[in-house]
């Protein structure tokens, strides 16, 4: 063994027992990274103890991928462990039977556009979003530096550290002990990292704890569509949930389950409909050809699953733009989301920006609340965060989430 590598073991002995830095408060804990810039990953690697990665990337064609990003591409390597491997039924006898690309595959997504540093996932407080290398050719995203042009989709890892803990979308997936080398991270990890294959829509259809949730916003639509004879359109349930035209956007959503709407009274979807009925429905007025009515009162009850933008506001210009809301549930917290804006103010710079509407906090289990300010209705508990889809996160809550002053 040459003496590069024999330094490279010694590093990861080192590693088991780094004492905690206070790189930031929120975060104390932190492990001290090792550091040698005069290695490489792949020397790293070959020196570490994780004998199935190895063996998948010596299968695969990483290498050749990584060589052609060139030399001073930096990239963090997410190493899931042997245990990790094995739990998953990638054993070695199942690697050397795997065709290369679907190796390929596997590792791209556990392989970041970034060098990723504890220290720095710290610094700002939210999730950072690394970006993998495994490209889905069958989707566009809104164009980073042109919004009226769109960019290829990468799988995306949305990471920060808590303590001595690593977080991968919202769930602990290992230590924050890594390897800094001269081309990137090396950052073992406890699971293998599972990439999302459905859309928000097909995840809540294929759950089979949203058909209330469904059915109404579809029958809804529906009704719209009736009433308003196409002279009208509506921002339709699936818009947003689904990939229109090849075209996706990252978001998340609080999604109530049947039980929630149990619990609130309403047994079934012909409740709902009643519910809509105390109002005059919208409808379209023919001899004045004016809207008459803006929607529905379930539209109303259920805006704020969807961070409440049924209410933003428009000049002559239209809405503001949106912002980002693709949030996991460690980010769920008023530190972080207290007066952050889901809306600009608009081409005009005059349409009230639209912040957060939701006070956040966690129960005895442990679990993230969510309560609609000023609201007089219990908060809502969430049941099961972080259903990863390939919009970002489905967090299911157990309660109806009503804006202040609405009545059922």
């Amino acid at each position: 063994m040459n003496l590069k590598l024999i330094n490279i073991c010694l590093l990861f002995i080192t590693l088991a027992s780094c004492r905690k830095a206070e790189f930031q408060p929120e975060v104390e804990g932190v492990q001290v990274p090792a550091e040698d810039l005069t290695i490489t990953l792949n020397q790293v690697l070959e020196a570490s103890p994780y004998v199935l990665f190895k063996a998948a990337w010596k299968r695969s064609n990483m290498n050749s991928i990584i060589e052609k990003r060139g030399s001073n591409a930096p990239i963090t390597l997410l190493v899931p462990s042997d245990a990790a491997f094995t739990a998953d039924g990638m054993t070695l006898e199942v690697i050397n039977n795997t065709s290369p690309a679907l190796l390929d595959s596997l590792l791209l997504y556990h392989t970041l556009s970034a060098a990723v540093n504890p220290k720095d996932l710290s610094e700002r407080g939210e999730n950072t979003i690394g970006i993998s290398l495994l490209e889905n050719t069958h989707i566009q995203v809104k164009g980073y530096d042109n919004q009226y042009q769109t960019d290829p989709y990468f799988y995306r890892q949305y990471i920060n550290v808590s303590g001595n803990d690593l977080l991968i979308n919202g769930k602990k997936s290992g230590g924050s002990a890594v390897t800094l080398a001269k081309n990137g991270t090396f950052w073992p990890i406890d699971r293998v990292l599972k990439k999302p294959e459905k859309t928000m829509l097909q995840a809540l259809q294929d759950d089979g704890r949203f058909g209330m949730y469904i059915e109404i916003m579809t029958k809804t639509d529906m009704l719209w569509d009736e009433a308003m004879m196409g002279a009208v359109d509506r921002d339709r349930f699936p818009k947003g949930l689904s990939i229109d035209d090849n075209y996706l956007i990252f978001k998340s959503i609080f999604a109530p389950t049947d039980e929630a709407f149990h619990q609130a009274g309403f047994k079934t979807v012909d409740d709902l409909m009643a519910l809509n009925n105390r109002n005059p429905l919208p409808y379209f007025d023919w001899d004045t050809y004016e809207q008459v009515g803006t929607g529905y009162a379930t539209d109303t009850l259920l805006t704020m699953h969807r961070w409440g933008r049924i209410f933003k506001e428009r000049d002559g210009w239209g809405p503001g733009d949106d912002n980002p809301d693709s949030f996991y549930s460690n980010d769920l917290n008023n530190k972080l989301l207290s007066g952050y804006a889901l809306t600009t103010s608009g081409y005009s710079g005059t349409i009230p920006i639209m912040y957060v509407p939701f006070d956040f906090g966690k129960n005895e289990a442990g679990q993230v609340t969510v309560k609609v300010k000023s609201s007089a209705h219990s908060a809502a508990t969430i049941v099961e965060g972080d259903i990863n889809t390939l919009m970002g996160p489905i967090h299911a809550v157990n309660r109806l989430m009503p804006p202040k002053d609405f009545k059922f």
